[in-house]
């Protein structure tokens, strides 16, 4: 068996992101923080949303990357 960490970098990623977007708070029925020093619920929103695109994006990258150099380095052999 072959190790692929960029797939398994990749995997990790994008579970990360669907774990954010299940966990994202929605602002408007968040009881909001009135306590200074602590994230607001419109910012720990914008967070999950930031955190889901980036993991998203970074595992998509990723995948798409790993998969096209395998494909030339097999071609090459």
């Amino acid at each position: 068996m072959k190790n692929n960490s960029l797939a398994m970098v990749a995997t990790i990623s994008l579970v990360l992101s669907l774990a954010s977007i299940i966990s994202y708070i929605d602002p408007a029925v968040c009881a909001g923080s009135t306590t200074e020093g602590f994230v607001t619920c419109e910012q720990a929103a914008q967070q999950h949303i930031w955190g889901f695109w980036g993991f998203m994006t970074f595992g998509i990258v990723t995948l798409v990357v790993g998969t096209i150099r395998n494909r030339i380095l097999s071609k090459r052999r």
